[in-house]
């Protein structure tokens, strides 16, 4: 593994239930035979700049303890360096916030023990990530990485409500009740979408996903067939659905059976560019940093995880 692994250990996810449980957690890896270093993110961007640090020191392993937010910002950190140094590094997830939802599709526990075993285990799988390109609120140009999903509407406004309020309840019951919320408030947007620079969508949209990971939301089983590692996205379409359809459909995406029902269309592609004459909310892993327009590429086989 080269130089021993660097824990990135966010204290504010999960509502704050990490930074409590950490000494507790710190004593049980280290009796499990984890061998590491820690460091205790400070606030927001802290774990990109830790993940960047670290492997210019000479780390080879990092290891994400926090939720879908922690392992994102280590992904752009671990951007920051040389692609020649990137291809070496090997990320490990400790799973401990709210969502948890990118751990879900590759497999890896949210079981303290057996996601140590994963990481003592050796195995790992190359899988792709996505880079998008967005408008911050301030109306600046930026780009970032995620590893699961990126998507605009329901999605974004429904991020943006969870990141707002308390996640005292945990994922499953913060997104369900931030989600049903939002499809009160919630006002479908009329977007353009090309895929691949040859298929257009134009119409008014519910939510639009683009998917490397299958589940996102705390649980929803939103893109079921997604690989992580097919180099292709699969690009959800809830067109315009009445608040009532969607409501009555809501536990269908939680199980993956919503694909059959009238108005849901998957497609798949490589490149998605999302325009709107509205504000379209843009969420990047469970965060919501920004709105449309929105350009999203794939990069096959980017990032290498232990599983």
């Amino acid at each position: 593994m080269g130089k021993q692994i660097m824990a990135i250990v966010n204290p504010a996810s999960s509502n704050g239930k990490t930074g409590r449980r950490w000494p507790e957690l710190n004593r049980f890896m280290q009796e499990k035979g984890l061998i590491y270093d820690f460091l205790l993110t400070q606030g927001p961007g802290d774990a990109a700049k830790i993940a960047c640090r670290a492997l210019e020191e000479g780390y080879r392993t990092i290891l994400s303890v926090g939720g879908d937010g922690t392992l994102n910002e280590i992904i752009n950190g671990i951007f920051e360096v040389s692609d020649e140094l990137r291809r070496l590094v090997t990320i490990g997830v400790i799973s401990m916030g709210t969502g948890g939802d990118f751990v879900r599709t590759l497999q890896i526990p949210k079981d303290i023990e057996k996601a140590i075993d994963c990481i003592s285990n050796g195995r790992k799988r190359r899988i792709d990530l996505g880079i998008a390109s967005f408008l911050k609120p301030n109306g600046e140009k930026i780009s970032r990485y995620f590893c699961n999903i990126a998507d605009i509407g329901l999605g974004g406004d429904t991020a943006a409500r969870v990141n707002r309020t308390s996640k005292v309840f945990g994922g499953f019951i913060s997104f369900l009740y931030s989600t049903i919320l939002s499809l009160l408030l919630y006002k479908n947007k009329m977007i353009t979408a090309v895929i691949d620079e040859q298929f257009e969508r134009k119409g008014k949209i519910s939510t639009l996903v683009i998917a490397n990971g299958q589940y996102f939301g705390g649980g929803m089983k939103i893109a079921p067939l997604a690989q992580p590692d097919d180099a292709l996205f699969d690009i959800l379409f809830l067109h315009d659905m009445s608040k009532t359809k969607l409501l009555l459909n809501l536990f269908k995406v939680y199980k993956g059976k919503h694909l059959s029902v009238k108005g849901v269309e998957l497609m798949r592609g490589k490149k998605v560019v999302i325009t709107s004459p509205e504000e379209a909310l843009v969420e990047l892993d469970g965060e919501q940093p920004g709105r449309t327009p929105l350009e999203i590429e794939i990069l096959p086989g980017a990032m290498q995880f232990f599983v």
